[in-house]
């Protein structure tokens, strides 16, 4: 069921600067979709529209009657002279809530973020970093089903990044729709469950992030698993500080994708020494990542700077490829 219903949007400022261009998206109940795309290509003018912050020029965008939305932009600035807890329950104040009812949520909130120890801290004394965090709780206060996250990880270090990643993967659930830009794709693939690309205002690509894997050609390996699965999963977001890899759980069932250039049978050793380990079963372990077109993993990786003649002519190729793919697998 779609959350959102993007039917040919454009956005244009002062009557001539297109900001994006004749979109048409689907989001679905669940999704995380990550958008990425260079500097000036339409990404935040697209968000803010999806977040009812700015209106669009034309087109249409219908939301899910239960939609609840929360929004959050990098430029969004916080009051440097409020303390950490008072701020949270300014935004409660804000939203209308119960003070009572919202306190342990907060509490359980500022865990999530590494913020608990800060509550009674000037925002002001708090890292960039710790800031960032806490302007993307504030997101949270109202326990939205629709999250926007205009570039969350623009001005973070690699640590930074990664820890991030970490925070918004145990917040977010299956009944939480959630935007989230970047200019890397890098940063997205590792939380995404799906990704579009986008390029001077218009969505070139938009695949789910298993398509895109195997499309950027990353070795794949799904599992289904019995026994401490909450191990297992502390071992692989060990190894995803690590960059190793990146994966979604769906109950019992794993999906692996490995970054590093390791060969498929060492991607297997790996998650069978863990599997011993741990002493788990295995109800089925199995690759779904095919060898594809080095030519289109250029796409893939973000590299937008080849122009759009170049870019698009590339591009054409992208859906014969996943259909190939889908027709070996079948």
């Amino acid at each position: 069921m779609s959350v959102i219903e993007i039917r040919d949007l454009s956005k244009i400022y002062n009557n001539s600067n297109i900001a994006f261009d004749s979109i048409n998206l689907d989001i679905l109940n669940g999704e995380i979709l990550g958008i990425a795309g260079p500097v000036l290509s339409g990404k935040s003018s697209l968000l803010s529209v999806i977040a009812r912050k700015s209106n669009p020029t034309s087109g249409t965008i219908d939301f899910a009657d239960y939609v609840n939305i929360s929004y959050f932009s990098s430029d969004i600035s916080l009051p440097e002279q409020v303390k950490v807890f008072d701020f949270t329950l300014l935004l409660v104040s804000l939203n209308n809530m119960e003070e009572d009812s919202k306190y342990n949520e907060i509490v359980t909130l500022l865990k999530k973020f590494d913020l608990h120890n800060y509550a009674s801290s000037q925002i002001a004394d708090l890292s960039f970093f710790q800031k960032r965090s806490l302007a993307i709780l504030g997101a949270l206060i109202n326990k939205p089903n629709l999250l926007i996250l205009d570039e969350p990880f623009r001005g973070l270090s690699i640590e930074e990044i990664e820890k991030l990643t970490i925070y918004l993967k145990n917040i977010l659930n299956r009944e939480m729709s959630c935007v989230i830009s970047d200019i890397k794709l890098d940063n997205l693939e590792r939380i995404a469950s799906s990704i579009a690309l986008m390029f001077e205002g218009t969505i070139i690509h938009k695949s789910d992030i298993l398509s895109y894997s195997r499309i950027a050609g990353r070795n794949i390996i799904q599992l289904s698993v019995e026994g401490n699965l909450l191990k297992f999963e502390e071992k692989l977001a060990y190894l995803t500080l690590q960059k190793e890899l990146t994966y979604i759980r769906s109950n019992s069932i794993f999906t692996v994708t490995f970054f590093q250039s390791r060969q498929m049978e060492d991607c297997f050793f790996l998650l069978s020494d863990i599997i011993k380990s741990i002493g788990l079963s295995v109800s089925f372990m199995k690759s779904i990542s095919p060898q594809v077109d080095l030519q289109l993993i250029d796409i893939v990786q973000g590299r937008l700077q080849l122009g759009r003649p170049h870019f698009q002519s590339l591009l054409k190729n992208i859906d014969a490829l996943e259909n190939s793919l889908d027709i070996e697998e079948s």
